[in-house]
């Protein structure tokens, strides 16, 4: 008999490019709301994000995402009150909404002309 973990399988794959996802979508918000670009208004498109940085800050409020986002990971993989097939289907949604976001952000990155290795 094998023993499962709340970490096996799809779902250890899912988590890991779930952090991975958000490390990148983290800086490259921060990449595009940290300094204003000459004619361009930059604002965060989450609402709930653009509320956190607005009362927090930036960086205080890309911590507290990130906080929020671990939590939100462990009790999906630890939870018992979730079969493994929402559990897989929950981390997918959550995957292809952070490479949106990442791909997002990127795109106006380029529009911007940013620079973020200064290459």
């Amino acid at each position: 008999r094998v023993l499962k973990t709340p970490f096996s399988g799809i779902r250890t794959i899912l988590i890991v490019l779930i952090v991975v996802l958000t490390c990148a979508d983290h800086l490259t918000t921060w990449l595009c709301l940290s300094r204003p670009v000459a004619e361009w208004t930059v604002s965060e498109a989450n609402p709930i994000a653009q509320w956190i940085f607005a009362s927090a800050g930036l960086v205080p409020g890309l911590l507290i995402d990130t906080l929020v986002t671990a939590a939100a990971l462990a009790f999906v993989a630890a939870t018992p009150r979730f079969s493994a097939t929402l559990k897989t289907s929950m981390l997918s949604f959550v995957a292809l909404v952070s490479f949106y976001a990442v791909t997002n952000n990127m795109l106006v990155i380029a529009d911007l002309g940013i620079r973020p290795l200064g290459i």
